[in-house]
């Protein structure tokens, strides 16, 4: 791979790309750490990783606590999919911001919350720093409950 100057053709820098050519859909969709990082999403990632995980082993305080945290972040950062996916699992109360997992989910869009939410988005606004930007993940004001 070569970056170079729109119009000069002068080469900034050179290196070679590493890819895995995969048909698995769960392999070929998630976002490597360094990449997440890079894009702003390393915490939501984390934080639906872990939620998911939770609720698969019947910690249901803090799978709602990190699926709640989750949705509110990918609102705030223009993350649209994500805060779909999420809203199919958890439910936040705009008034309050009291998170509650939803009693019942198909599986199918637990699943898709699983391997479509970590795919590499844009995301708008904010440098994840707690800058008080609304499209920044460092602020949300969430609270959770579950029932």
């Amino acid at each position: 791979m070569r970056l170079v100057v729109p119009g000069g053709g002068e080469v900034l820098a050179r290196g070679n790309v590493l890819a895995q050519w995969t048909d698995d859909l769960a392999l070929s969709t998630r976002v490597s750490p360094g990449v997440a990082h890079y894009t702003g999403q390393a915490e939501l990632f984390d934080l639906i990783q872990e939620g998911l995980g939770a609720r698969a082993a019947g910690d249901l305080d803090t799978a709602t606590a990190r699926l709640g945290r989750a949705r509110v972040l990918a609102e705030q950062s223009g993350n649209e999919e994500t805060a779909r996916l999420l809203a199919k699992v958890v439910e936040v109360d705009p008034g309050t911001g009291t998170a509650r997992l939803r009693r019942s989910v198909d599986r199918a869009d637990e699943i898709a919350l699983d391997t479509g939410s970590v795919r590499t988005a844009r995301m708008r606004g904010g440098s994840g720093t707690g800058t008080g930007d609304p499209g920044d993940p460092g602020t949300s004001g969430f609270r959770s409950a579950t029932g």
